[in-house]
């Protein structure tokens, strides 16, 4: 089943963290993973906060690690001399290829920067189909500016194989900052 990206962006840096919360709380109501919710807020100074609520699950992979990859793409994508030069086609860059190649594309990153100025914020909830609209009405007394896209579910299947140890996967490259040493087992 695709899943689509929403993105409610807000004209102030709180009402992401109002509007995630609420989600949280109803997140079973809605049928929504709790770790597919994730705040992004810019300061008045335009440095990042970013919040995402996850856990490891043996066999799984949350995703926390996709918002990682995400929030990568949208704020500090690769300098263009590296966005089509993947080496031997592992690590990051291949990772980030798949995130835009599931369907989170140029157009619907440069909307959401240009809605994160300093001062807002905005709620990332990855739903399954049919449920932004319900989700949506839950959420609207909070305001804001609904952006989504819908993430192929090939793409996305692709990526949590390469996260999780899969065929081709980049296992032990890609480790919440951490490179096992060679050697260590």
């Amino acid at each position: 089943m695709p899943t689509t990206l929403v993105v409610i962006a807000y004209a102030d840096d709180t009402s992401a963290a109002t509007a995630g919360e609420q989600a949280q709380r109803i997140a079973r109501h809605l049928e929504i993973e709790p770790d597919a919710v994730a705040v992004a807020r810019r300061d008045g100074h335009g440095r990042f906060h970013l919040t995402t609520n996850h856990r490891p699950v043996a066999g799984e992979v949350s995703w926390g690690i996709v918002w990682m990859l995400v929030f990568a793409l949208l704020f500090d994508p690769p300098p263009p001399d590296r966005r089509h030069a993947t080496g031997t086609g592992g690590g990051i860059d291949r990772l980030l290829e798949m995130i835009t190649g599931s369907g989170v594309d140029e157009a619907f990153r440069v909307r959401v920067r240009d809605r994160l100025t300093p001062g807002t914020s905005a709620l990332f909830l990855a739903l399954g189909t049919g449920r932004s609209e319900r989700v949506v009405e839950v959420l609207g007394p909070y305001g804001g500016e609904l952006l989504q896209t819908t993430m192929t579910e090939a793409g996305l299947a692709a990526l949590r194989e390469a996260l999780h140890d899969g065929p081709g996967g980049p296992a032990g490259t890609v480790s919440a900052g951490r490179v096992r040493a060679p050697g260590s087992g």
